[in-house]
């Protein structure tokens, strides 16, 4: 234990002031009487996910009240979508998700493509964002994540699909209004370990300056299937705390702290260990009244809270998701460009 490597040191220190060391005893007492029945507390069958429809699933599957959640299962030209209002404190308080609306479409695996289905699906997506976003004259992009990290880079992906056209706006004003709607920037702010500043931080001095009408944040999430992964995508109007689904929590973005409206667009790439193997259990019949003690302990010690898994193709999937979003948010905002040439705007 971690504990009883620091007991010397501690009681070294604290030698000479009792009071210290009353507290310290006190503290130390605590660490070991948690320590014995940690394991015991440690619930691998709670299962984590970002998706708002896996929420909704593992919400009606404990048969709770979802008073104050409303949700809607459609299709558009083929696609599935899930629609989920949250309209009370109650909706809030089960579902652990602030209120507003998220939609979350799936689209399969977008690196099997032809050019028919992905103009198909990206039309459909362009529609969701277009219903999303409500002042369309001047969007910020921002593509959240480790671009050095393939699971974490749809986002800073997504950016490089994106068109961006102040600089055109600026210099040229015929060409933008010939080509374009929409003022556009983007921004990929990295991550913590590697700036030493909070992405949010780094969006909200750019804020400040561009006023943008309109926050666009895309990020990677967690789900709790590995068939999710890269097959799906999650808009919703109530921001994002980046880094979340991995259990890094980093600040917020959202309209509160930006003072414009932010949409939040994400991409399940990673699940988490244990939660893949509690559902493989679940698949087998085996629930957690079936599982002694020394087996809950054996699992935590070989997977914990902190291993997630994503697919060997995530490098082409990341890939070519990230170009249906960026193409299908450049439909949204710029109708004068057609799907097939959007690409000579990049």
């Amino acid at each position: 234990m971690v504990v009883f490597s620091y007991t010397n040191l501690y009681y070294h220190i604290f030698l000479n002031n009792s009071i210290a060391k009353l507290i310290f005893f006190e503290i130390f007492y605590y660490f070991i009487s948690e320590s014995d029945d940690f394991m015991e507390k440690f619930d691998f069958f709670n299962l984590k996910t970002d998706l708002a429809d896996e929420n909704d699933e593992i919400l009606r599957n404990k048969n709770q009240s979802v008073n104050g959640i409303v949700t809607q299962n459609s299709k558009r030209r083929g696609v599935d979508i899930f629609e989920m209002h949250i309209t009370s404190p109650h909706g809030e308080k089960i579902s652990g998700r602030k209120p507003g609306r998220y939609c979350t479409v799936t689209v399969g695996k977008t690196h099997f493509y032809d050019s028919g289905l992905f103009e198909n699906v990206c039309l459909v997506l362009s529609e969701i964002f277009e219903s999303f976003i409500k002042a369309r004259d001047n969007i910020l992009l921002a593509g959240l994540g480790n671009p050095a990290i393939c699971a974490d880079s749809v986002g800073t992906q997504t950016a490089q699909n994106f068109i961006v056209t102040r600089h055109i706006k600026e210099a040229e004003k015929e060409i933008f209004d010939k080509f374009f709607s929409s003022e556009t920037s983007a921004i990929t702010p990295n991550v913590l370990g590697n700036t030493g500043i909070e992405a949010a931080h780094i969006i909200k001095g750019i804020a400040d300056d561009i006023k943008p009408s309109c926050i666009i944040a895309v990020d990677a999430l967690a789900s709790r299937r590995l068939s999710r992964l890269a097959t799906t995508v999650q808009i919703c109007d109530t921001g994002i705390f980046p880094g979340s689904g991995v259990g890094n929590v980093r600040a917020e973005i959202s309209e509160e702290t930006m003072g414009c409206p932010v949409i939040a667009v994400g991409v399940p790439t990673v699940v988490n260990a244990s939660t893949l193997i509690c559902d493989i259990l679940s698949e087998c019949g085996i629930g957690q009244k079936d599982i002694d003690d020394n087996t809950m302990k054996s699992l935590y010690d070989q997977v914990g809270q902190d291993c997630f898994v994503s697919p060997k193709s995530c490098e082409t999937d990341i890939r070519s998701i990230s170009k249906l979003i960026g193409y299908a948010i450049n439909h949204a905002l710029h109708k004068n460009i057609d799907l097939s040439s959007m690409h000579d705007f990049l």
